[in-house]
């Protein structure tokens, strides 16, 4: 970050934090200076910490937050970093350089590599390949469906792809339709993350050919929608969705209608290398259905049975199976889904923060290395770009994409010098756009996971920042204008084992939102 004075430097003695009481193990030492200009450039929190007088008082009420239990508690471990965003002055740094487990703020590093090193209009393509058309509209042989990575396609696209095959003339496959995920390696799951999300939609197998129920773009799950029995006791009606990934999932009922005004309490769970659905819980009477994402095992070849059935539908006759396979090489292409841009997908990645599209995208990044896409290729791509544009990488670890490993490590001070990076980029606007904005009207491309924080104060509408969040995490960090116009970056990120420090990340968005200089 070039022109910026040098903020606070934390020496570590362990490689991480740990959870114990007492005092962290940590020398700090803060060097104040009085004239910033005299100070050599530095990202905020990589050096000594070089404050404007003028934030004074901005700097003792944030400190006075800081003082919340939840964040001085010995089992707490929390950073901040608060600087200007025009000036790139640190307003507070609290533990900067400690490297902390980020949950999905991380995935703000997954959407600027993606940018840097694919560009905005990026696509990915899904390829039907076969023999040629032979007479009278047959194809000999197997029918293709190649996946570049897509974590957007719908049942709509596989349905338009029958159609261009129908209005070419094609009547008949005569053998299977081949599902294609060869530019991804077969590692679907990472090896990082828990067992116990494996049914839950957040954790999707993440696959080169895949497919979403709906646009939310939950790639690998389906929805299982459970509407009331036609009387107490009796079994909901289920259906789902997509309806022709039918053929893939077997759904067990074990769910009952209940009694009107009850609550409803349907689930849904996969057991572990299956495609069983099994839904228990209850649906009251005269109640609106209730709908449940679940993953599924191996959505490459969901995604080529529901092609074959989308054929079918179109008229074309299939004399094979859906299979795995890859494309052997000689074979015709016949039609070509295109998805939508990268720009334009960041929307529901970020605001929903969608952990698929956040592992697609870290996979499309490792594939340029000329293997396979993999989890271990496309996180140094994260890393190497951190270095490239200048972000201090020490203590910085990427295991996955979107945050959901625990294993992944940033600093505050990464997160703050990302945040100040891209806004001197060409693509900066579709990355503010997308970023989740507090407080605001809930329709979800507008407010995302930040809808229902910071609601009626200075912040709504204002703060536009990424969340994360796992069980013992919390994160926020991103852009806020203060009430005379004054541009922040700042970032909150704490690891925790007793009481969440998560109303003081709100608490700290109002206080800059709200905030006025007095003394220019």
């Amino acid at each position: 970050m070039h022109g910026a004075p040098r903020s606070l430097t934390v020496v570590r003695r362990s490689s991480g934090p740990r959870r114990r009481t007492g005092r962290w193990p940590f020398l700090v030492a803060v060097a104040m200076v009085a004239v910033a200009a005299l100070v050599a450039s530095a990202p905020p929190g990589s050096g000594a910490t070089v404050y404007s007088s003028r934030d004074a008082a901005l700097r003792r009420e944030v400190g006075r937050l800081m003082a919340d239990p939840a964040v001085t508690a010995s089992t707490a471990h929390v950073g901040v970093l608060v600087a200007d965003a025009s000036t790139r002055v640190p307003v507070y740094v609290r533990y900067a350089n400690t490297p902390l487990a980020p949950a999905s703020t991380q995935k703000t590093f997954t959407a600027a590599a993606a940018m840097y090193h694919l560009g905005s209009g990026y696509r990915w393509r899904t390829d039907v390949y076969a023999a040629p058309v032979g007479a009278g509209g047959v194809v000999s042989g197997r029918l293709y469906l190649k996946g570049s990575g897509d974590p957007t396609l719908l049942e709509r696209d596989l349905t338009a792809l029958a159609g261009v095959l129908r209005s070419k003339g094609v009547t008949r496959v005569t053998g299977d339709v081949v599902a294609d995920a060869s530019a991804f390696d077969e590692v679907r799951y990472s090896p990082y993350w828990s067992t116990s999300y494996a049914s839950s939609y957040y954790a999707a197998q993440v696959s080169a050919l895949t497919l979403a129920p709906s646009t939310d773009y939950d790639a690998g799950t389906v929805i299982v929608t459970a509407a009331p029995g036609a009387t107490a006791s009796s079994a909901p009606r289920l259906t789902v969705t997509p309806a022709s990934a039918a053929s893939h999932v077997r759904v067990v009922n074990r769910a009952r209608t209940s009694a009107t005004g009850t609550a409803t309490t349907i689930s849904v769970t996969r057991a572990a290398g299956t495609n069983t659905l099994t839904v228990t819980g209850q649906v009251p009477l005269q109640h609106a259905a209730a709908r449940k994402w679940v993953t599924v095992d191996d959505p490459a070849l969901m995604t080529a049975r529901s092609l074959r059935a989308r054929l079918v539908a179109a008229g074309i006759q299939v004399d094979g199976a859906a299979v795995r396979g890859t494309t052997p090489a000689g074979r015709v292409l016949l039609a070509r889904h295109s998805s939508m841009t990268l720009g334009q997908l960041l929307v529901p990645f970020l605001k929903l923060s969608n952990n698929g599209h956040a592992e697609a995208i870290t996979k499309t990044l490792g594939s340029k290395a000329g293997r396979p896409g993999n989890w271990t290729d496309g996180t140094k791509v994260l890393r190497d770009y951190a270095a490239r544009v200048g972000i201090p990488t020490t203590g910085m670890r990427f295991v996955d994409g979107s945050g959901l490993a625990r294993a992944n490590r940033l600093t505050p001070q990464q997160l703050a010098s990302l945040l100040d990076k891209v806004q001197r980029t060409s693509w900066w606007p579709a990355f503010r756009a997308a970023l989740p904005v507090a407080g605001t009207d809930p329709v979800r491309w507008a407010g995302g996971t930040l809808a229902d924080r910071m609601r009626d104060t200075s912040a709504a509408g204002n703060l536009r920042a990424k969340n994360g969040s796992l069980t013992g995490v919390t994160s926020l960090a991103g852009y806020v204008t203060g009430a005379d116009g004054r541009p922040y970056v700042f970032v909150m990120m704490s690891n925790f084992s007793a009481t969440s420090p998560r109303p003081v990340e709100d608490r700290l968005g109002v206080l800059l939102a709200r905030w006025r200089m007095t003394n220019r």
